[in-house]
């Protein structure tokens, strides 16, 4: 039963990964000049519910806040 669920997760992340990409393919065709990892880190969260977006948000500028404010001490 355990191998049918991985097998289960692991179809969900290739359909899920073919998304992504054809949604990073679009973005690309209409802007040739984006940076494809960008677009791709860009829109990987859009995917995840509003709040843990602002959640992860908030938590990652936070630490961009201390650690800015360690290397003006420093």
């Amino acid at each position: 039963m355990k191998q049918c669920a991985q097998a289960k997760n692991a179809v969900q992340a290739n359909r899920w990964a073919r998304r992504v990409d054809a949604r990073v393919g679009k973005v690309l065709a209409a802007h040739p000049e984006a940076d494809p990892d960008n677009v791709h880190h860009t829109l990987i969260p859009l995917d995840q519910p509003p709040l843990e977006r602002l959640q992860r948000s908030l938590t990652r500028g936070g630490a961009t806040a201390i650690f800015r404010k360690y290397e003006d001490d420093h």
